[in-house]
């Protein structure tokens, strides 16, 4: 009997400690609400087209999802870990999944499966060093940015830092999944990621993402883009190689926070690819697929197409509010010559987009917290050997209120304003503009 006893007794010593040593957690959050919005979206010929949403829909405060993140304690201060998150999609009939994709690097990395790939990586970590992970992660710019952006990165019109999934802001495929990756690159695919533990204040960070491929066939485009004048069955071949790195540094000093972060991606192609409709490209700020550019624009060259982006922004602590300021750099780059039925783009052949943003976030009263942001930027489109680069200006602001029910449930309100111009006649985008509301309830879980 006393050995019964005993055994039993180690036994569950044994399962205590193991549970102690390794958790896994289910967590998720549901965002849904009342979405309306009203768009105009000009063309470079002046044709202008105008939208009005009004529906039930999904993910304007922050996109829903669904994750599974654990640790386990390997001694010594180590630790393994994980997270496994897909983004969920309420509205559809499709609990998940979507079609979006980076309209700059010509890639999947924003998801487009039948199940949205939020996150998914493993890795290890040791206390007083720093951890490293591989996998599908958020980028260094994305991260940057998320720690200083007011809204917190609302799905809504309005915020010219980061163009999310909000109904007046699709992507250059059309979806409304996903981010539309306007000013950078959110995640990135088969990365190794690093970042350290706080030194003195000091924090930084890096990313690798390597993806490689080799095929005898181009990728099948998407719709509007075309294959150098061929069709988007062109069996071609070449290479569509694809990688890019990233750093990160940030520094907090009592209630002041200061980050930078800088990436670059590379894209190889053999044959050049071009948008075969106005508005394709997704590396400005119009309503549809922020993308102010004429048709014929070259997307890919030959060779090779760089994307540079980099990030600063920074927060101050006052106590009854928190201050915000960001300011966001990319410029897409063709290596090479490339002579479409319209024009002759020299090499060099640049899209540049630069926006800056200044917010406010305070909780009124206990259960009431609002937030306020504004900013500006300019849209540069490509140089030709025929003209002028394209440039258009554009101009937004956001106001929103979450009223807290629980720490776990908030209904919310949510406006935001865009809008661009340009001094240039015939350029696609020029004029555009969005108003979008929404009025919502999110839970986490």
């Amino acid at each position: 009997m006393k050995k019964s006893l005993f055994a039993v007794a180690a036994l569950s010593a044994i399962a205590g400690a193991a549970q102690a040593q390794s958790s896994v957690t289910v967590y998720g959050l549901m965002d849904m609400g009342y979405v309306g919005a009203n768009t105009k979206a000009v063309t470079a010929a002046g044709v202008t087209t105008k939208t009005q949403v009004s529906q039930f829909g999904q993910s304007q405060e922050q996109t829903s999802r669904l994750g599974f993140k654990g640790t386990e304690d390997l001694g010594g201060g180590a630790s393994a870990f994980f997270t496994v998150e897909m983004g969920l999609t309420p509205q559809n009939s499709n609990i998940s999944g979507g079609t979006s994709r980076d309209g700059a690097q010509y890639n999947q990395n924003n998801g487009g499966s039948t199940v949205d790939n939020r996150q998914s990586f493993v890795g290890l970590k040791k206390s007083g060093i720093g951890q490293f992970a591989f996998g599908r992660q958020y980028t260094t710019v994305f991260n940057a940015g998320a720690a200083t952006d007011a809204s917190q990165y609302a799905n809504v019109a309005g915020n010219v830092i980061y163009n999310g999934s909000g109904v007046a802001g699709q992507d250059a495929s059309g979806g409304n999944s996903g981010s539309t990756n306007t000013a950078f690159t959110n995640r990135a695919d088969n990365a190794i990621t690093a970042s350290s533990d706080k030194f003195a204040g000091f924090g930084v960070s890096g990313m690798y993402a390597l993806n490689n491929q080799n095929a005898s066939q181009f990728q099948t485009p998407t719709t509007g883009v075309s294959v150098g004048s061929t069709s988007s069955s062109s069996t071609a071949g070449g290479n569509t190689n694809w990688n890019g790195w990233g750093l990160s540094a940030d520094y907090t000093w009592q209630k002041l926070y200061l980050t930078v972060a800088y990436q670059s991606f590379k894209t190889q192609y053999s044959n050049p690819v071009t948008t075969g409709a106005a508005s394709n490209i997704n590396v400005g700020n119009g309503v549809t697929s922020g993308t102010p550019v004429s048709a014929t624009t070259v997307l890919y060259p030959t060779n090779l197409t760089s994307d540079k982006q980099t990030y600063v922004g920074g927060t101050y602590d006052f106590g009854i509010l928190k201050a915000y300021a960001q300011w966001v750099g990319r410029k897409v780059q063709g290596d090479s010559a490339y002579a479409s039925t319209s024009a002759t783009f020299a090499t060099g052949t640049q899209l540049n987009r630069t926006a800056q943003q200044i917010g406010v976030r305070s909780y009124i009263t206990p259960t009431i917290e609002a937030w306020a942001s504004v900013g500006n930027g300019k849209y540069t489109g490509p140089v030709t050997t025929a003209g002028t680069p394209a440039s258009v200006s554009f101009f937004g602001y956001q106001l929103g209120s979450n009223y807290y029910l629980s720490k776990r449930t908030n209904l919310y309100a949510i406006y935001g304003q865009a809008q661009s111009t340009s001094a240039t006649t015939g350029v696609a985008g020029s004029g555009s503009s969005t108003n979008q509301y929404a009025l919502g309830m999110r839970h986490t879980f």
